[in-house]
């Protein structure tokens, strides 16, 4: 969660283990390369969880011996307290319909230049000087609040409105919706989309008890 007394520094993204402070890479770019890796399916899903910890955990060789169910304990808290990401809410009884994700309305490969072009209007941010510097904390509250005027937030627009009818708008305006949701759709992308949301689920299922 994102909290004005919130210290962006090495400190804050670090955690105890065996009374040694591990310290994450939560630099934006870092965790967007995190979701590229989780719906990357030509890797196994017992290396994702190994790569992610590298990924993150700059002293990945003080658990890199660990046994995995060691290694994936870690992997899970981390996802946990770092991302927000609950992995265990399906064990744990999580209704269907809650489990169910949302329809996808932005995608971080096909938006990056829209993204990229966004934080630059707005904020005067170039992302690529961000590289190894910016938050992922503060790049999310950052994209959240972009401008409804951003092009960014104008395709999202698009795709989340629903049609007018011909009653509600006149016909070259109707035309102009549809033609936008055509071009900005991310139905190509529904499968991706669900393996972001699922690929932690079956992870977890996977290696539930160490297996």
């Amino acid at each position: 969660m994102f909290k004005l007394t919130t210290i962006f520094d090495k400190e804050k993204d670090s955690f105890d283990f065996q009374g040694q402070t591990l310290y994450l890479d939560m630099t934006f770019d870092n965790i967007l390369r995190l979701f590229e890796l989780f719906t990357d399916d030509t890797i196994p899903s017992f290396e994702k969880v190994l790569i992610a910890l590298e990924m993150l955990i700059y002293e990945y060789e003080v658990i890199e011996e660990l046994p995995f169910k060691e290694q994936f304990e870690i992997y899970n808290f981390l996802l946990k307290e770092f991302l927000h990401i609950d992995v265990s809410k399906k064990e744990q009884g999580e209704s269907e319909e809650a489990s169910t994700p949302s329809k996808k309305v932005m995608d971080f490969t096909k938006d990056a230049e829209l993204i990229y072009a966004s934080f630059l209007s707005e904020y005067q941010i170039d992302l690529f000087q961000e590289h190894d510097k910016l938050h992922w904390d503060k790049f999310s509250a950052l994209m959240s609040n972009l401008g409804d005027n951003t092009a960014f937030k104008q395709i999202v627009s698009y795709r989340t409105m629903k049609v007018p009818s011909a009653k509600e708008a006149s016909e070259e305006y109707r035309s102009h919706v549809q033609k936008m949701k055509r071009l900005y759709s991310l139905e190509d992308e529904t499968e991706q989309a669900e393996n972001l949301e699922n690929t932690l689920d079956t992870i977890a299922s996977t290696f539930k008890g160490g297996g």
